[in-house]
């Protein structure tokens, strides 16, 4: 029975392992497919440089920031924007405004899912 249980519990660590080590690829970019279902038209992208930081790229802009929680948690903060102005400000408006909210992350091959507990969600898609 305890070599059951001990076998159950390192095959879902490794499985766990394995899953957040698509997250752990630094030369991985995360496009936005949606937000809460809506299908997000514009371009945004998502990187993560190192296991504590965040990056990428809005419909007009660049921004970076701090990763705050440890996988599978994500937390986006102190995070800086470049100021360049484009006709889709709204919709980088719209993206910053989710990432921010985003507190849970899933790694599920080539998707990337960032949700929250209040039901919000982004839907990413490794793009290399």
């Amino acid at each position: 029975m305890t070599q059951t249980l001990i076998a159950a519990a390192l095959s879902a660590f490794a499985s766990l392992s394995a899953t957040l080590s698509g997250a752990q690829d630094t030369e991985t970019h995360w496009k936005l497919q949606s937000i809460d279902g809506q299908v997000f038209e514009a371009r945004a992208t998502l990187t993560f440089p190192t296991p504590a930081q965040i990056a990428g790229s809005t419909p007009c802009n660049r921004f970076f920031g701090v990763q705050t929680e440890p996988l599978p948690g994500f937390g986006a903060a102190r995070m800086g924007v470049t100021q360049r102005m484009c006709p889709q400000f709204r919709e980088e408006a719209a993206f910053l405004a989710a990432l921010r909210e985003m507190t849970i992350s899933e790694f599920d091959g080539n998707r990337l899912v960032l949700r929250n507990e209040d039901g919000r969600e982004m839907v990413f898609v490794a793009v290399n």
